[in-house]
């Protein structure tokens, strides 16, 4: 299998707690650009240094009892109206705070626009630590760190190892369109708590 112009991607980054526990985010983009189709390690490649990239705004912001496990990705069909395996890789991130953990559920949350004002996108940063918070709210130097994630996040770029253009987006399951992201994102002072959600669930 590779991945041709117009494929709709998902990434699932997973980081692993000590005690096994996980937390994933789902990113999902669009692949363009000249030439094509792409190999799916290169794909795979690319997603990982995307994910790094995005992370590494926080790595000496979140527990180091947090480390990276593995990235997915999977791209769209539109005959099954599935998700197929691409590939995978193990994703080497080791964050660096020792502070004291704020309660698994606790997390710190970027909103993304879409071009569909109904549609958004939503990260919930688990692994946050008491150090990151000031009288009851994240401290200045967490918000830098969510705002340069979300200009990660929602940034098009070309792929280092494929030359592959992407475009970061949001799925809608219900609408099963790729709403591409715009230039507007908000990072909460006020830590969220991600509930439990369905494997697979999640902008």
């Amino acid at each position: 299998m590779t991945v041709a112009t117009g494929d709709i991607l998902r990434v699932t980054a997973t980081l692993v707690w000590t005690d096994g526990n996980i937390n994933q985010n789902v990113f999902n983009a669009v692949v363009s650009g000249g030439g094509g189709p792409w190999a799916d390690a290169d794909i795979v490649a690319d997603a990982l240094a995307w994910v790094n990239n995005m992370f590494a705004n926080f790595t000496t912001l979140l527990s180091d009892e947090i480390d990276g496990s593995q990235i997915q990705v999977y791209k769209w069909d539109s005959v099954g109206l599935d998700w197929d395996e691409v590939g995978s890789n193990a994703w080497t991130y080791n964050p660096n705070s020792v502070g004291e953990q704020l309660p698994r559920g606790v997390a710190a949350l970027v909103t993304a626009q879409t071009t569909n004002p109904d549609v958004q996108g939503k990260k919930y940063l688990g692994g946050t630590t008491e150090g990151n918070v000031l009288d009851g709210l994240y401290n200045s130097t967490m918000l830098v760190a969510m705002l340069a994630f979300a200009a990660d996040w929602i940034t098009g770029f070309t792929g280092g190892t494929s030359g592959a253009s992407w475009q970061p987006g949001v799925w809608s399951p219900t609408d099963q369109v790729l709403y591409n992201l715009v230039t507007s994102f908000t990072a909460n002072a006020i830590a969220a708590y991600q509930r439990r959600r369905k494997r697979g669930i999640g902008a």
